[in-house]
Parts: C-alpha cells; structure tokens; sequence
C-alpha cells in the first residue's frame, strides 16, 4: 500500500470541499449570488460523503481512528465557519427562527404575518454578498421553540443558532458511533457546513436518529419521536412511510393524529394559515385568498439541506435498502425468464 493512502479519507473530505468551493466561486463571480446550482454542487457533495467509508476501508487504517480525525475536522471547519463567516449564511435560517418567535410572543399569527430580515452570504470572508428574506413560516409549530435564547442583534441571534444546529451534528455523530457507514458519512466535514449554516434540519435528523439508534425502546425513544412529528414536514413523511413499509397500521395512524394535535391551537387560531402554509402547501382553492410561500418542484433539488435528508436515510437504512433492491431485482429476473404455459384446449 502507497504511504499517501493512508490519509485517503482526509484527501477525500478535503478535495470534495476544495472542489465544491472553487465551482462555487465561479457561479459567485457570475451571477453574484447563491443560485440553484450553487444548491446542487453542495448538494452532490454532501451526497459524496458516503465516499468516505470505502476511502476508510481502501486506507486499511482503524475506521474509529478515522472517525474521530473526521469529526474533529468538521467541528473545527464548522467553528471557523460560525464565527469568521466563511461558508457561512447559505440560509435564513438562523436569523428567521427568532423572527418566527418574536411574531408569535407579539401576538401575530408567523403564518400569515411577513418576515423580512437582512443578511450577509459569504462564499469566502473577502467575498460576500447582501440578502434580503421576505418569507411566512412554513413549518411546524413546535420547531419554532427550540432555539437558544439570545440578545443583542440579529447577527448574535444567528451564531447561537448555528452552533445549536452544530452542536445537534455533533450528537447526530456520537448516537450512530457504533455503525461505521452511518458514522463516518455523517461526520464528513460538509455535513457539519451545513450544521453551522444554521439549517434547523439538523435539530430534527438529531431527534429523529436518537430515537432510532439511540433510545431504541421504551417512552423516552417515543416521546422524542412524537416530538419530531411538531417540528418538519419531512420527518412526518418519514415516519408515515416507514410505519406503513413495516405494516404498523396504528402507528401510521398516530402519525398522522399527533400531527394534527401539535397543530391543533393554530388550526382554531387560525384554520387557513397553518393549513395552508405547512400542512396542504397553498395547494386547495381557499388557499388562494392566503399568502403562500408554497412549495414547488424545484425546490427538491435546489435546497441544499435537502439533500441532508436524502444522506440519512440512505446511510441509516442501507442494509435494508439494498436488500430489498436486490429482491426485487430477483423477482424481476424470474419474471422475466420464468417458462409460459400455454393454455390447454379445452375438448
């Protein structure tokens, strides 16, 4: 083995980061801002982070060793990025969420009552960019209160977000420790950029994972579970879904009712703003009348943190995956070459 393999893992994160950065300063330079494709390019490379177990496997080094390098790598690239800016701000997030709040404790309906805020998106410390946000909340309710209280202007608000989302990257890791795949995906240092972005993904995925790998059984794991069901639509997607793939009707169920109870108090406040905001995206007729921030098409693959999502369910749920690929690979090659029996005639 060539002695620079040894260290393949961490030519990996660091050429995926390198390589990411530098398309990102040539969209920056052409059109000045963040773009979808800045989006996909980030997107692809947090996607790549599953890379990372086979340059692991390839270096012959210890995969715990590794893991630790990597995550220590990623805690200090996501500190940088908190507090110099760089990379940073790529969501308004961060500085939306308390905005959020601060409508809703002012008796304003954050459904239906319009956020503009003002920030600065950085590519690189010397090269940024101002963004104006005018945005409704579209999320669920109880997403909005878990935040760290802070003071001082919207920029302080900010950082004690982003390093609550880190913070949530660092549990995320340490809850998945034990599984070499999930573990040093997760703990690819792109994946802590998007942590101390400030994406509030990282709030749910941590809740989600710690009720899968961490409190598998009992009432602990459930309430942290139901509490995701308040918080992203996605998580409610997930679990919809992997209760009806498991054939757990009741559990689906549930789902489906907690849902609508975290909703419940902004249904009777106001039945249209909630219900078309987060739960039907403005898609109904009575929905025209209301302001929408409605979801479209594009926005699966021009959300970088969404490709988050498409990350974790693949290295949580790999083994399963491809089983079940594989079956049903199976059942198709039979299918196809099974013998046809032509029919008898009948006398």
């Amino acid at each position: 083995m060539r002695t620079w393999e040894r260290y393949l893992p961490e030519i990996v994160a660091a050429t995926t980061l390198l390589v990411a950065t530098a398309i990102s300063l040539v969209l920056f330079s052409r059109y000045g801002t963040y773009t979808t494709a800045f989006s996909v390019v980030w997107g692809i490379a947090t996607l790549s982070s599953v890379s990372l177990f086979f340059a692991v496997r390839r270096s012959g080094e210890d995969w715990h060793r590794k893991l630790r390098i990597l995550f220590v790598i990623g805690l200090v690239l996501g500190f940088v990025s908190i507090f110099t800016g760089i990379g940073g701000n790529g969501t308004d997030e961060p500085y939306a969420i308390w905005g959020y709040l601060s409508e809703l404790l002012h008796g304003q309906d954050p459904y239906t009552t319009l956020l503009t805020i003002h920030y600065t998106a950085h590519v690189l410390w010397f090269w940024s960019a101002p963004v104006t946000s005018s945005t409704y909340y579209t999320y669920l309710p109880l997403l909005l209160f878990f935040q760290v209280p802070a003071g001082g202007d919207p920029p302080t608000q900010a950082i004690g977000y982003e390093l609550l989302a880190l913070a949530c990257w660092a549990g995320m890791v340490y809850v998945v420790r034990k599984d070499p795949f999930a573990s040093l995906a997760l703990a690819s240092p792109v994946v802590a950029l998007i942590a101390a972005n400030g994406f509030d993904d990282l709030l749910v995925l941590f809740f989600m994972t710690l009720s899968l790998r961490g409190w598998t059984t009992g009432t602990k794991s459930k309430v942290v579970e139901y509490l995701t069901y308040g918080m992203k639509q996605f998580a409610n997607v997930f679990w919809f879904a992997y209760y009806l793939l498991k054939r757990r009707w009741v559990s689906a169920g549930l789902v489906i009712v907690v849902t609508l109870a975290f909703a419940l108090p902004f249904l009777l406040w106001n039945p249209l703003g909630i219900g078309c905001q987060a739960l039907v995206f403005s898609i109904l007729p009575q929905c025209a009348s209301q302001p929408s921030s409605a979801r479209q098409v594009s926005d699966l693959y021009s959300h970088w943190n969404y490709y988050l999502w498409i990350l974790w369910v693949y290295v949580l749920f790999h083994d399963w995956i491809h089983t079940t690929w594989n079956r049903w690979i199976a059942g198709r090659h039979r299918s196809i070459h099974a013998p046809s029996s032509l029919p008898t005639e009948s006398e």
